[in-house]
Formats: C-alpha cells, structure tokens, sequence
C-alpha cells in the first residue's frame, strides 16, 4: 500500500488486497497511511454506494465502532427518507456494531464474513440483529 492507498484502490484491488495481505501487513499499511483517513475513505466509499432502493421506509441511525490499538473510531451512519449521511461520532442507534480494525477491512473486503465474526466474538452487535442482518443490501458490495 505504500504506492497505493486503500481510497486510491477499485473495488477490485481491495478486495484482493483484503484478501491476500496479512492481518499484521494490513494492520501496519493502514497505520502508515493513517487508520482515521483510510476509514474516512472506507465509510465515503459506503454512501457512495448507497442503494435508496433498497432503503425505503428505513429510518435507522447505525453506529459503527472501529477500534485499534484501543482508540475508538465512531461512524454514524443515518438512513432515512431513502437518503444515507455520515457524521464522525456517536449517536444514540437502532444498532451499533463494534469491530477491530483489521476485521472491519477484510469484513469491507469480502475477505471475512459478518456472521462468522459475529460468531468469534470478532464483531459485537448492539441493538435489532434483524435489522442488522440486512444493512448489507443498503449498498453496493465492495
């Protein structure tokens, strides 16, 4: 990553980037890019890619909590009237997924799938799990 950073990357090369590199070697590239301006990139990327179709009649507020070398990273997506914004905090959510940094990546990748992080205690879940469930056909696959 040190030519190419994960916002420079297509969809294509990040998630065989996700997929091949080693968690240290992911840990240590997003760290020498910067882990808060490549989530910023990551969660960017999210609203781009926001399906309104798939979202009506959603009104959500959906907390994401990334966190590496115990700093907290607080995204807040809100869904509502078919529309997607991003704040930088945290908000009161119908759900809140807490996760490392290196699992976000590979989850944002297709490297890793949501439910078997969910199941090695990798990816906490706060709130409505059905709701939960279905956050991914709100965008686009990485």
């Amino acid at each position: 990553m040190a030519e190419q950073t994960i916002e420079q990357m297509s969809p294509e090369e990040y998630r065989q980037w996700a997929k091949t590199t080693s968690e240290a070697d992911i840990r240590n590239q997003v760290r020498a890019a910067g882990v808060e301006q490549t989530l910023d990139g990551l969660f960017q990327a999210m609203l781009e890619g926001f399906l309104s179709d798939k979202a009506k009649g959603v009104d959500a507020v959906i907390q994401y909590l990334v966190t590496d070398e115990g700093k907290e990273y607080p995204y807040t997506l809100t869904i509502k009237d078919s529309a997607c914004t991003l704040k930088k905090e945290k908000a009161a959510a119908k759900v809140t997924l807490s996760i490392e940094l290196v699992s976000f990546l590979k989850l944002m990748g297709a490297a890793a799938d949501g439910t078997q992080l969910y199941m090695a205690g990798k990816l906490k879940i706060l709130g409505d799990m059905s709701f939960a469930q279905r956050l991914a056909s709100f965008f686009k696959a990485a």
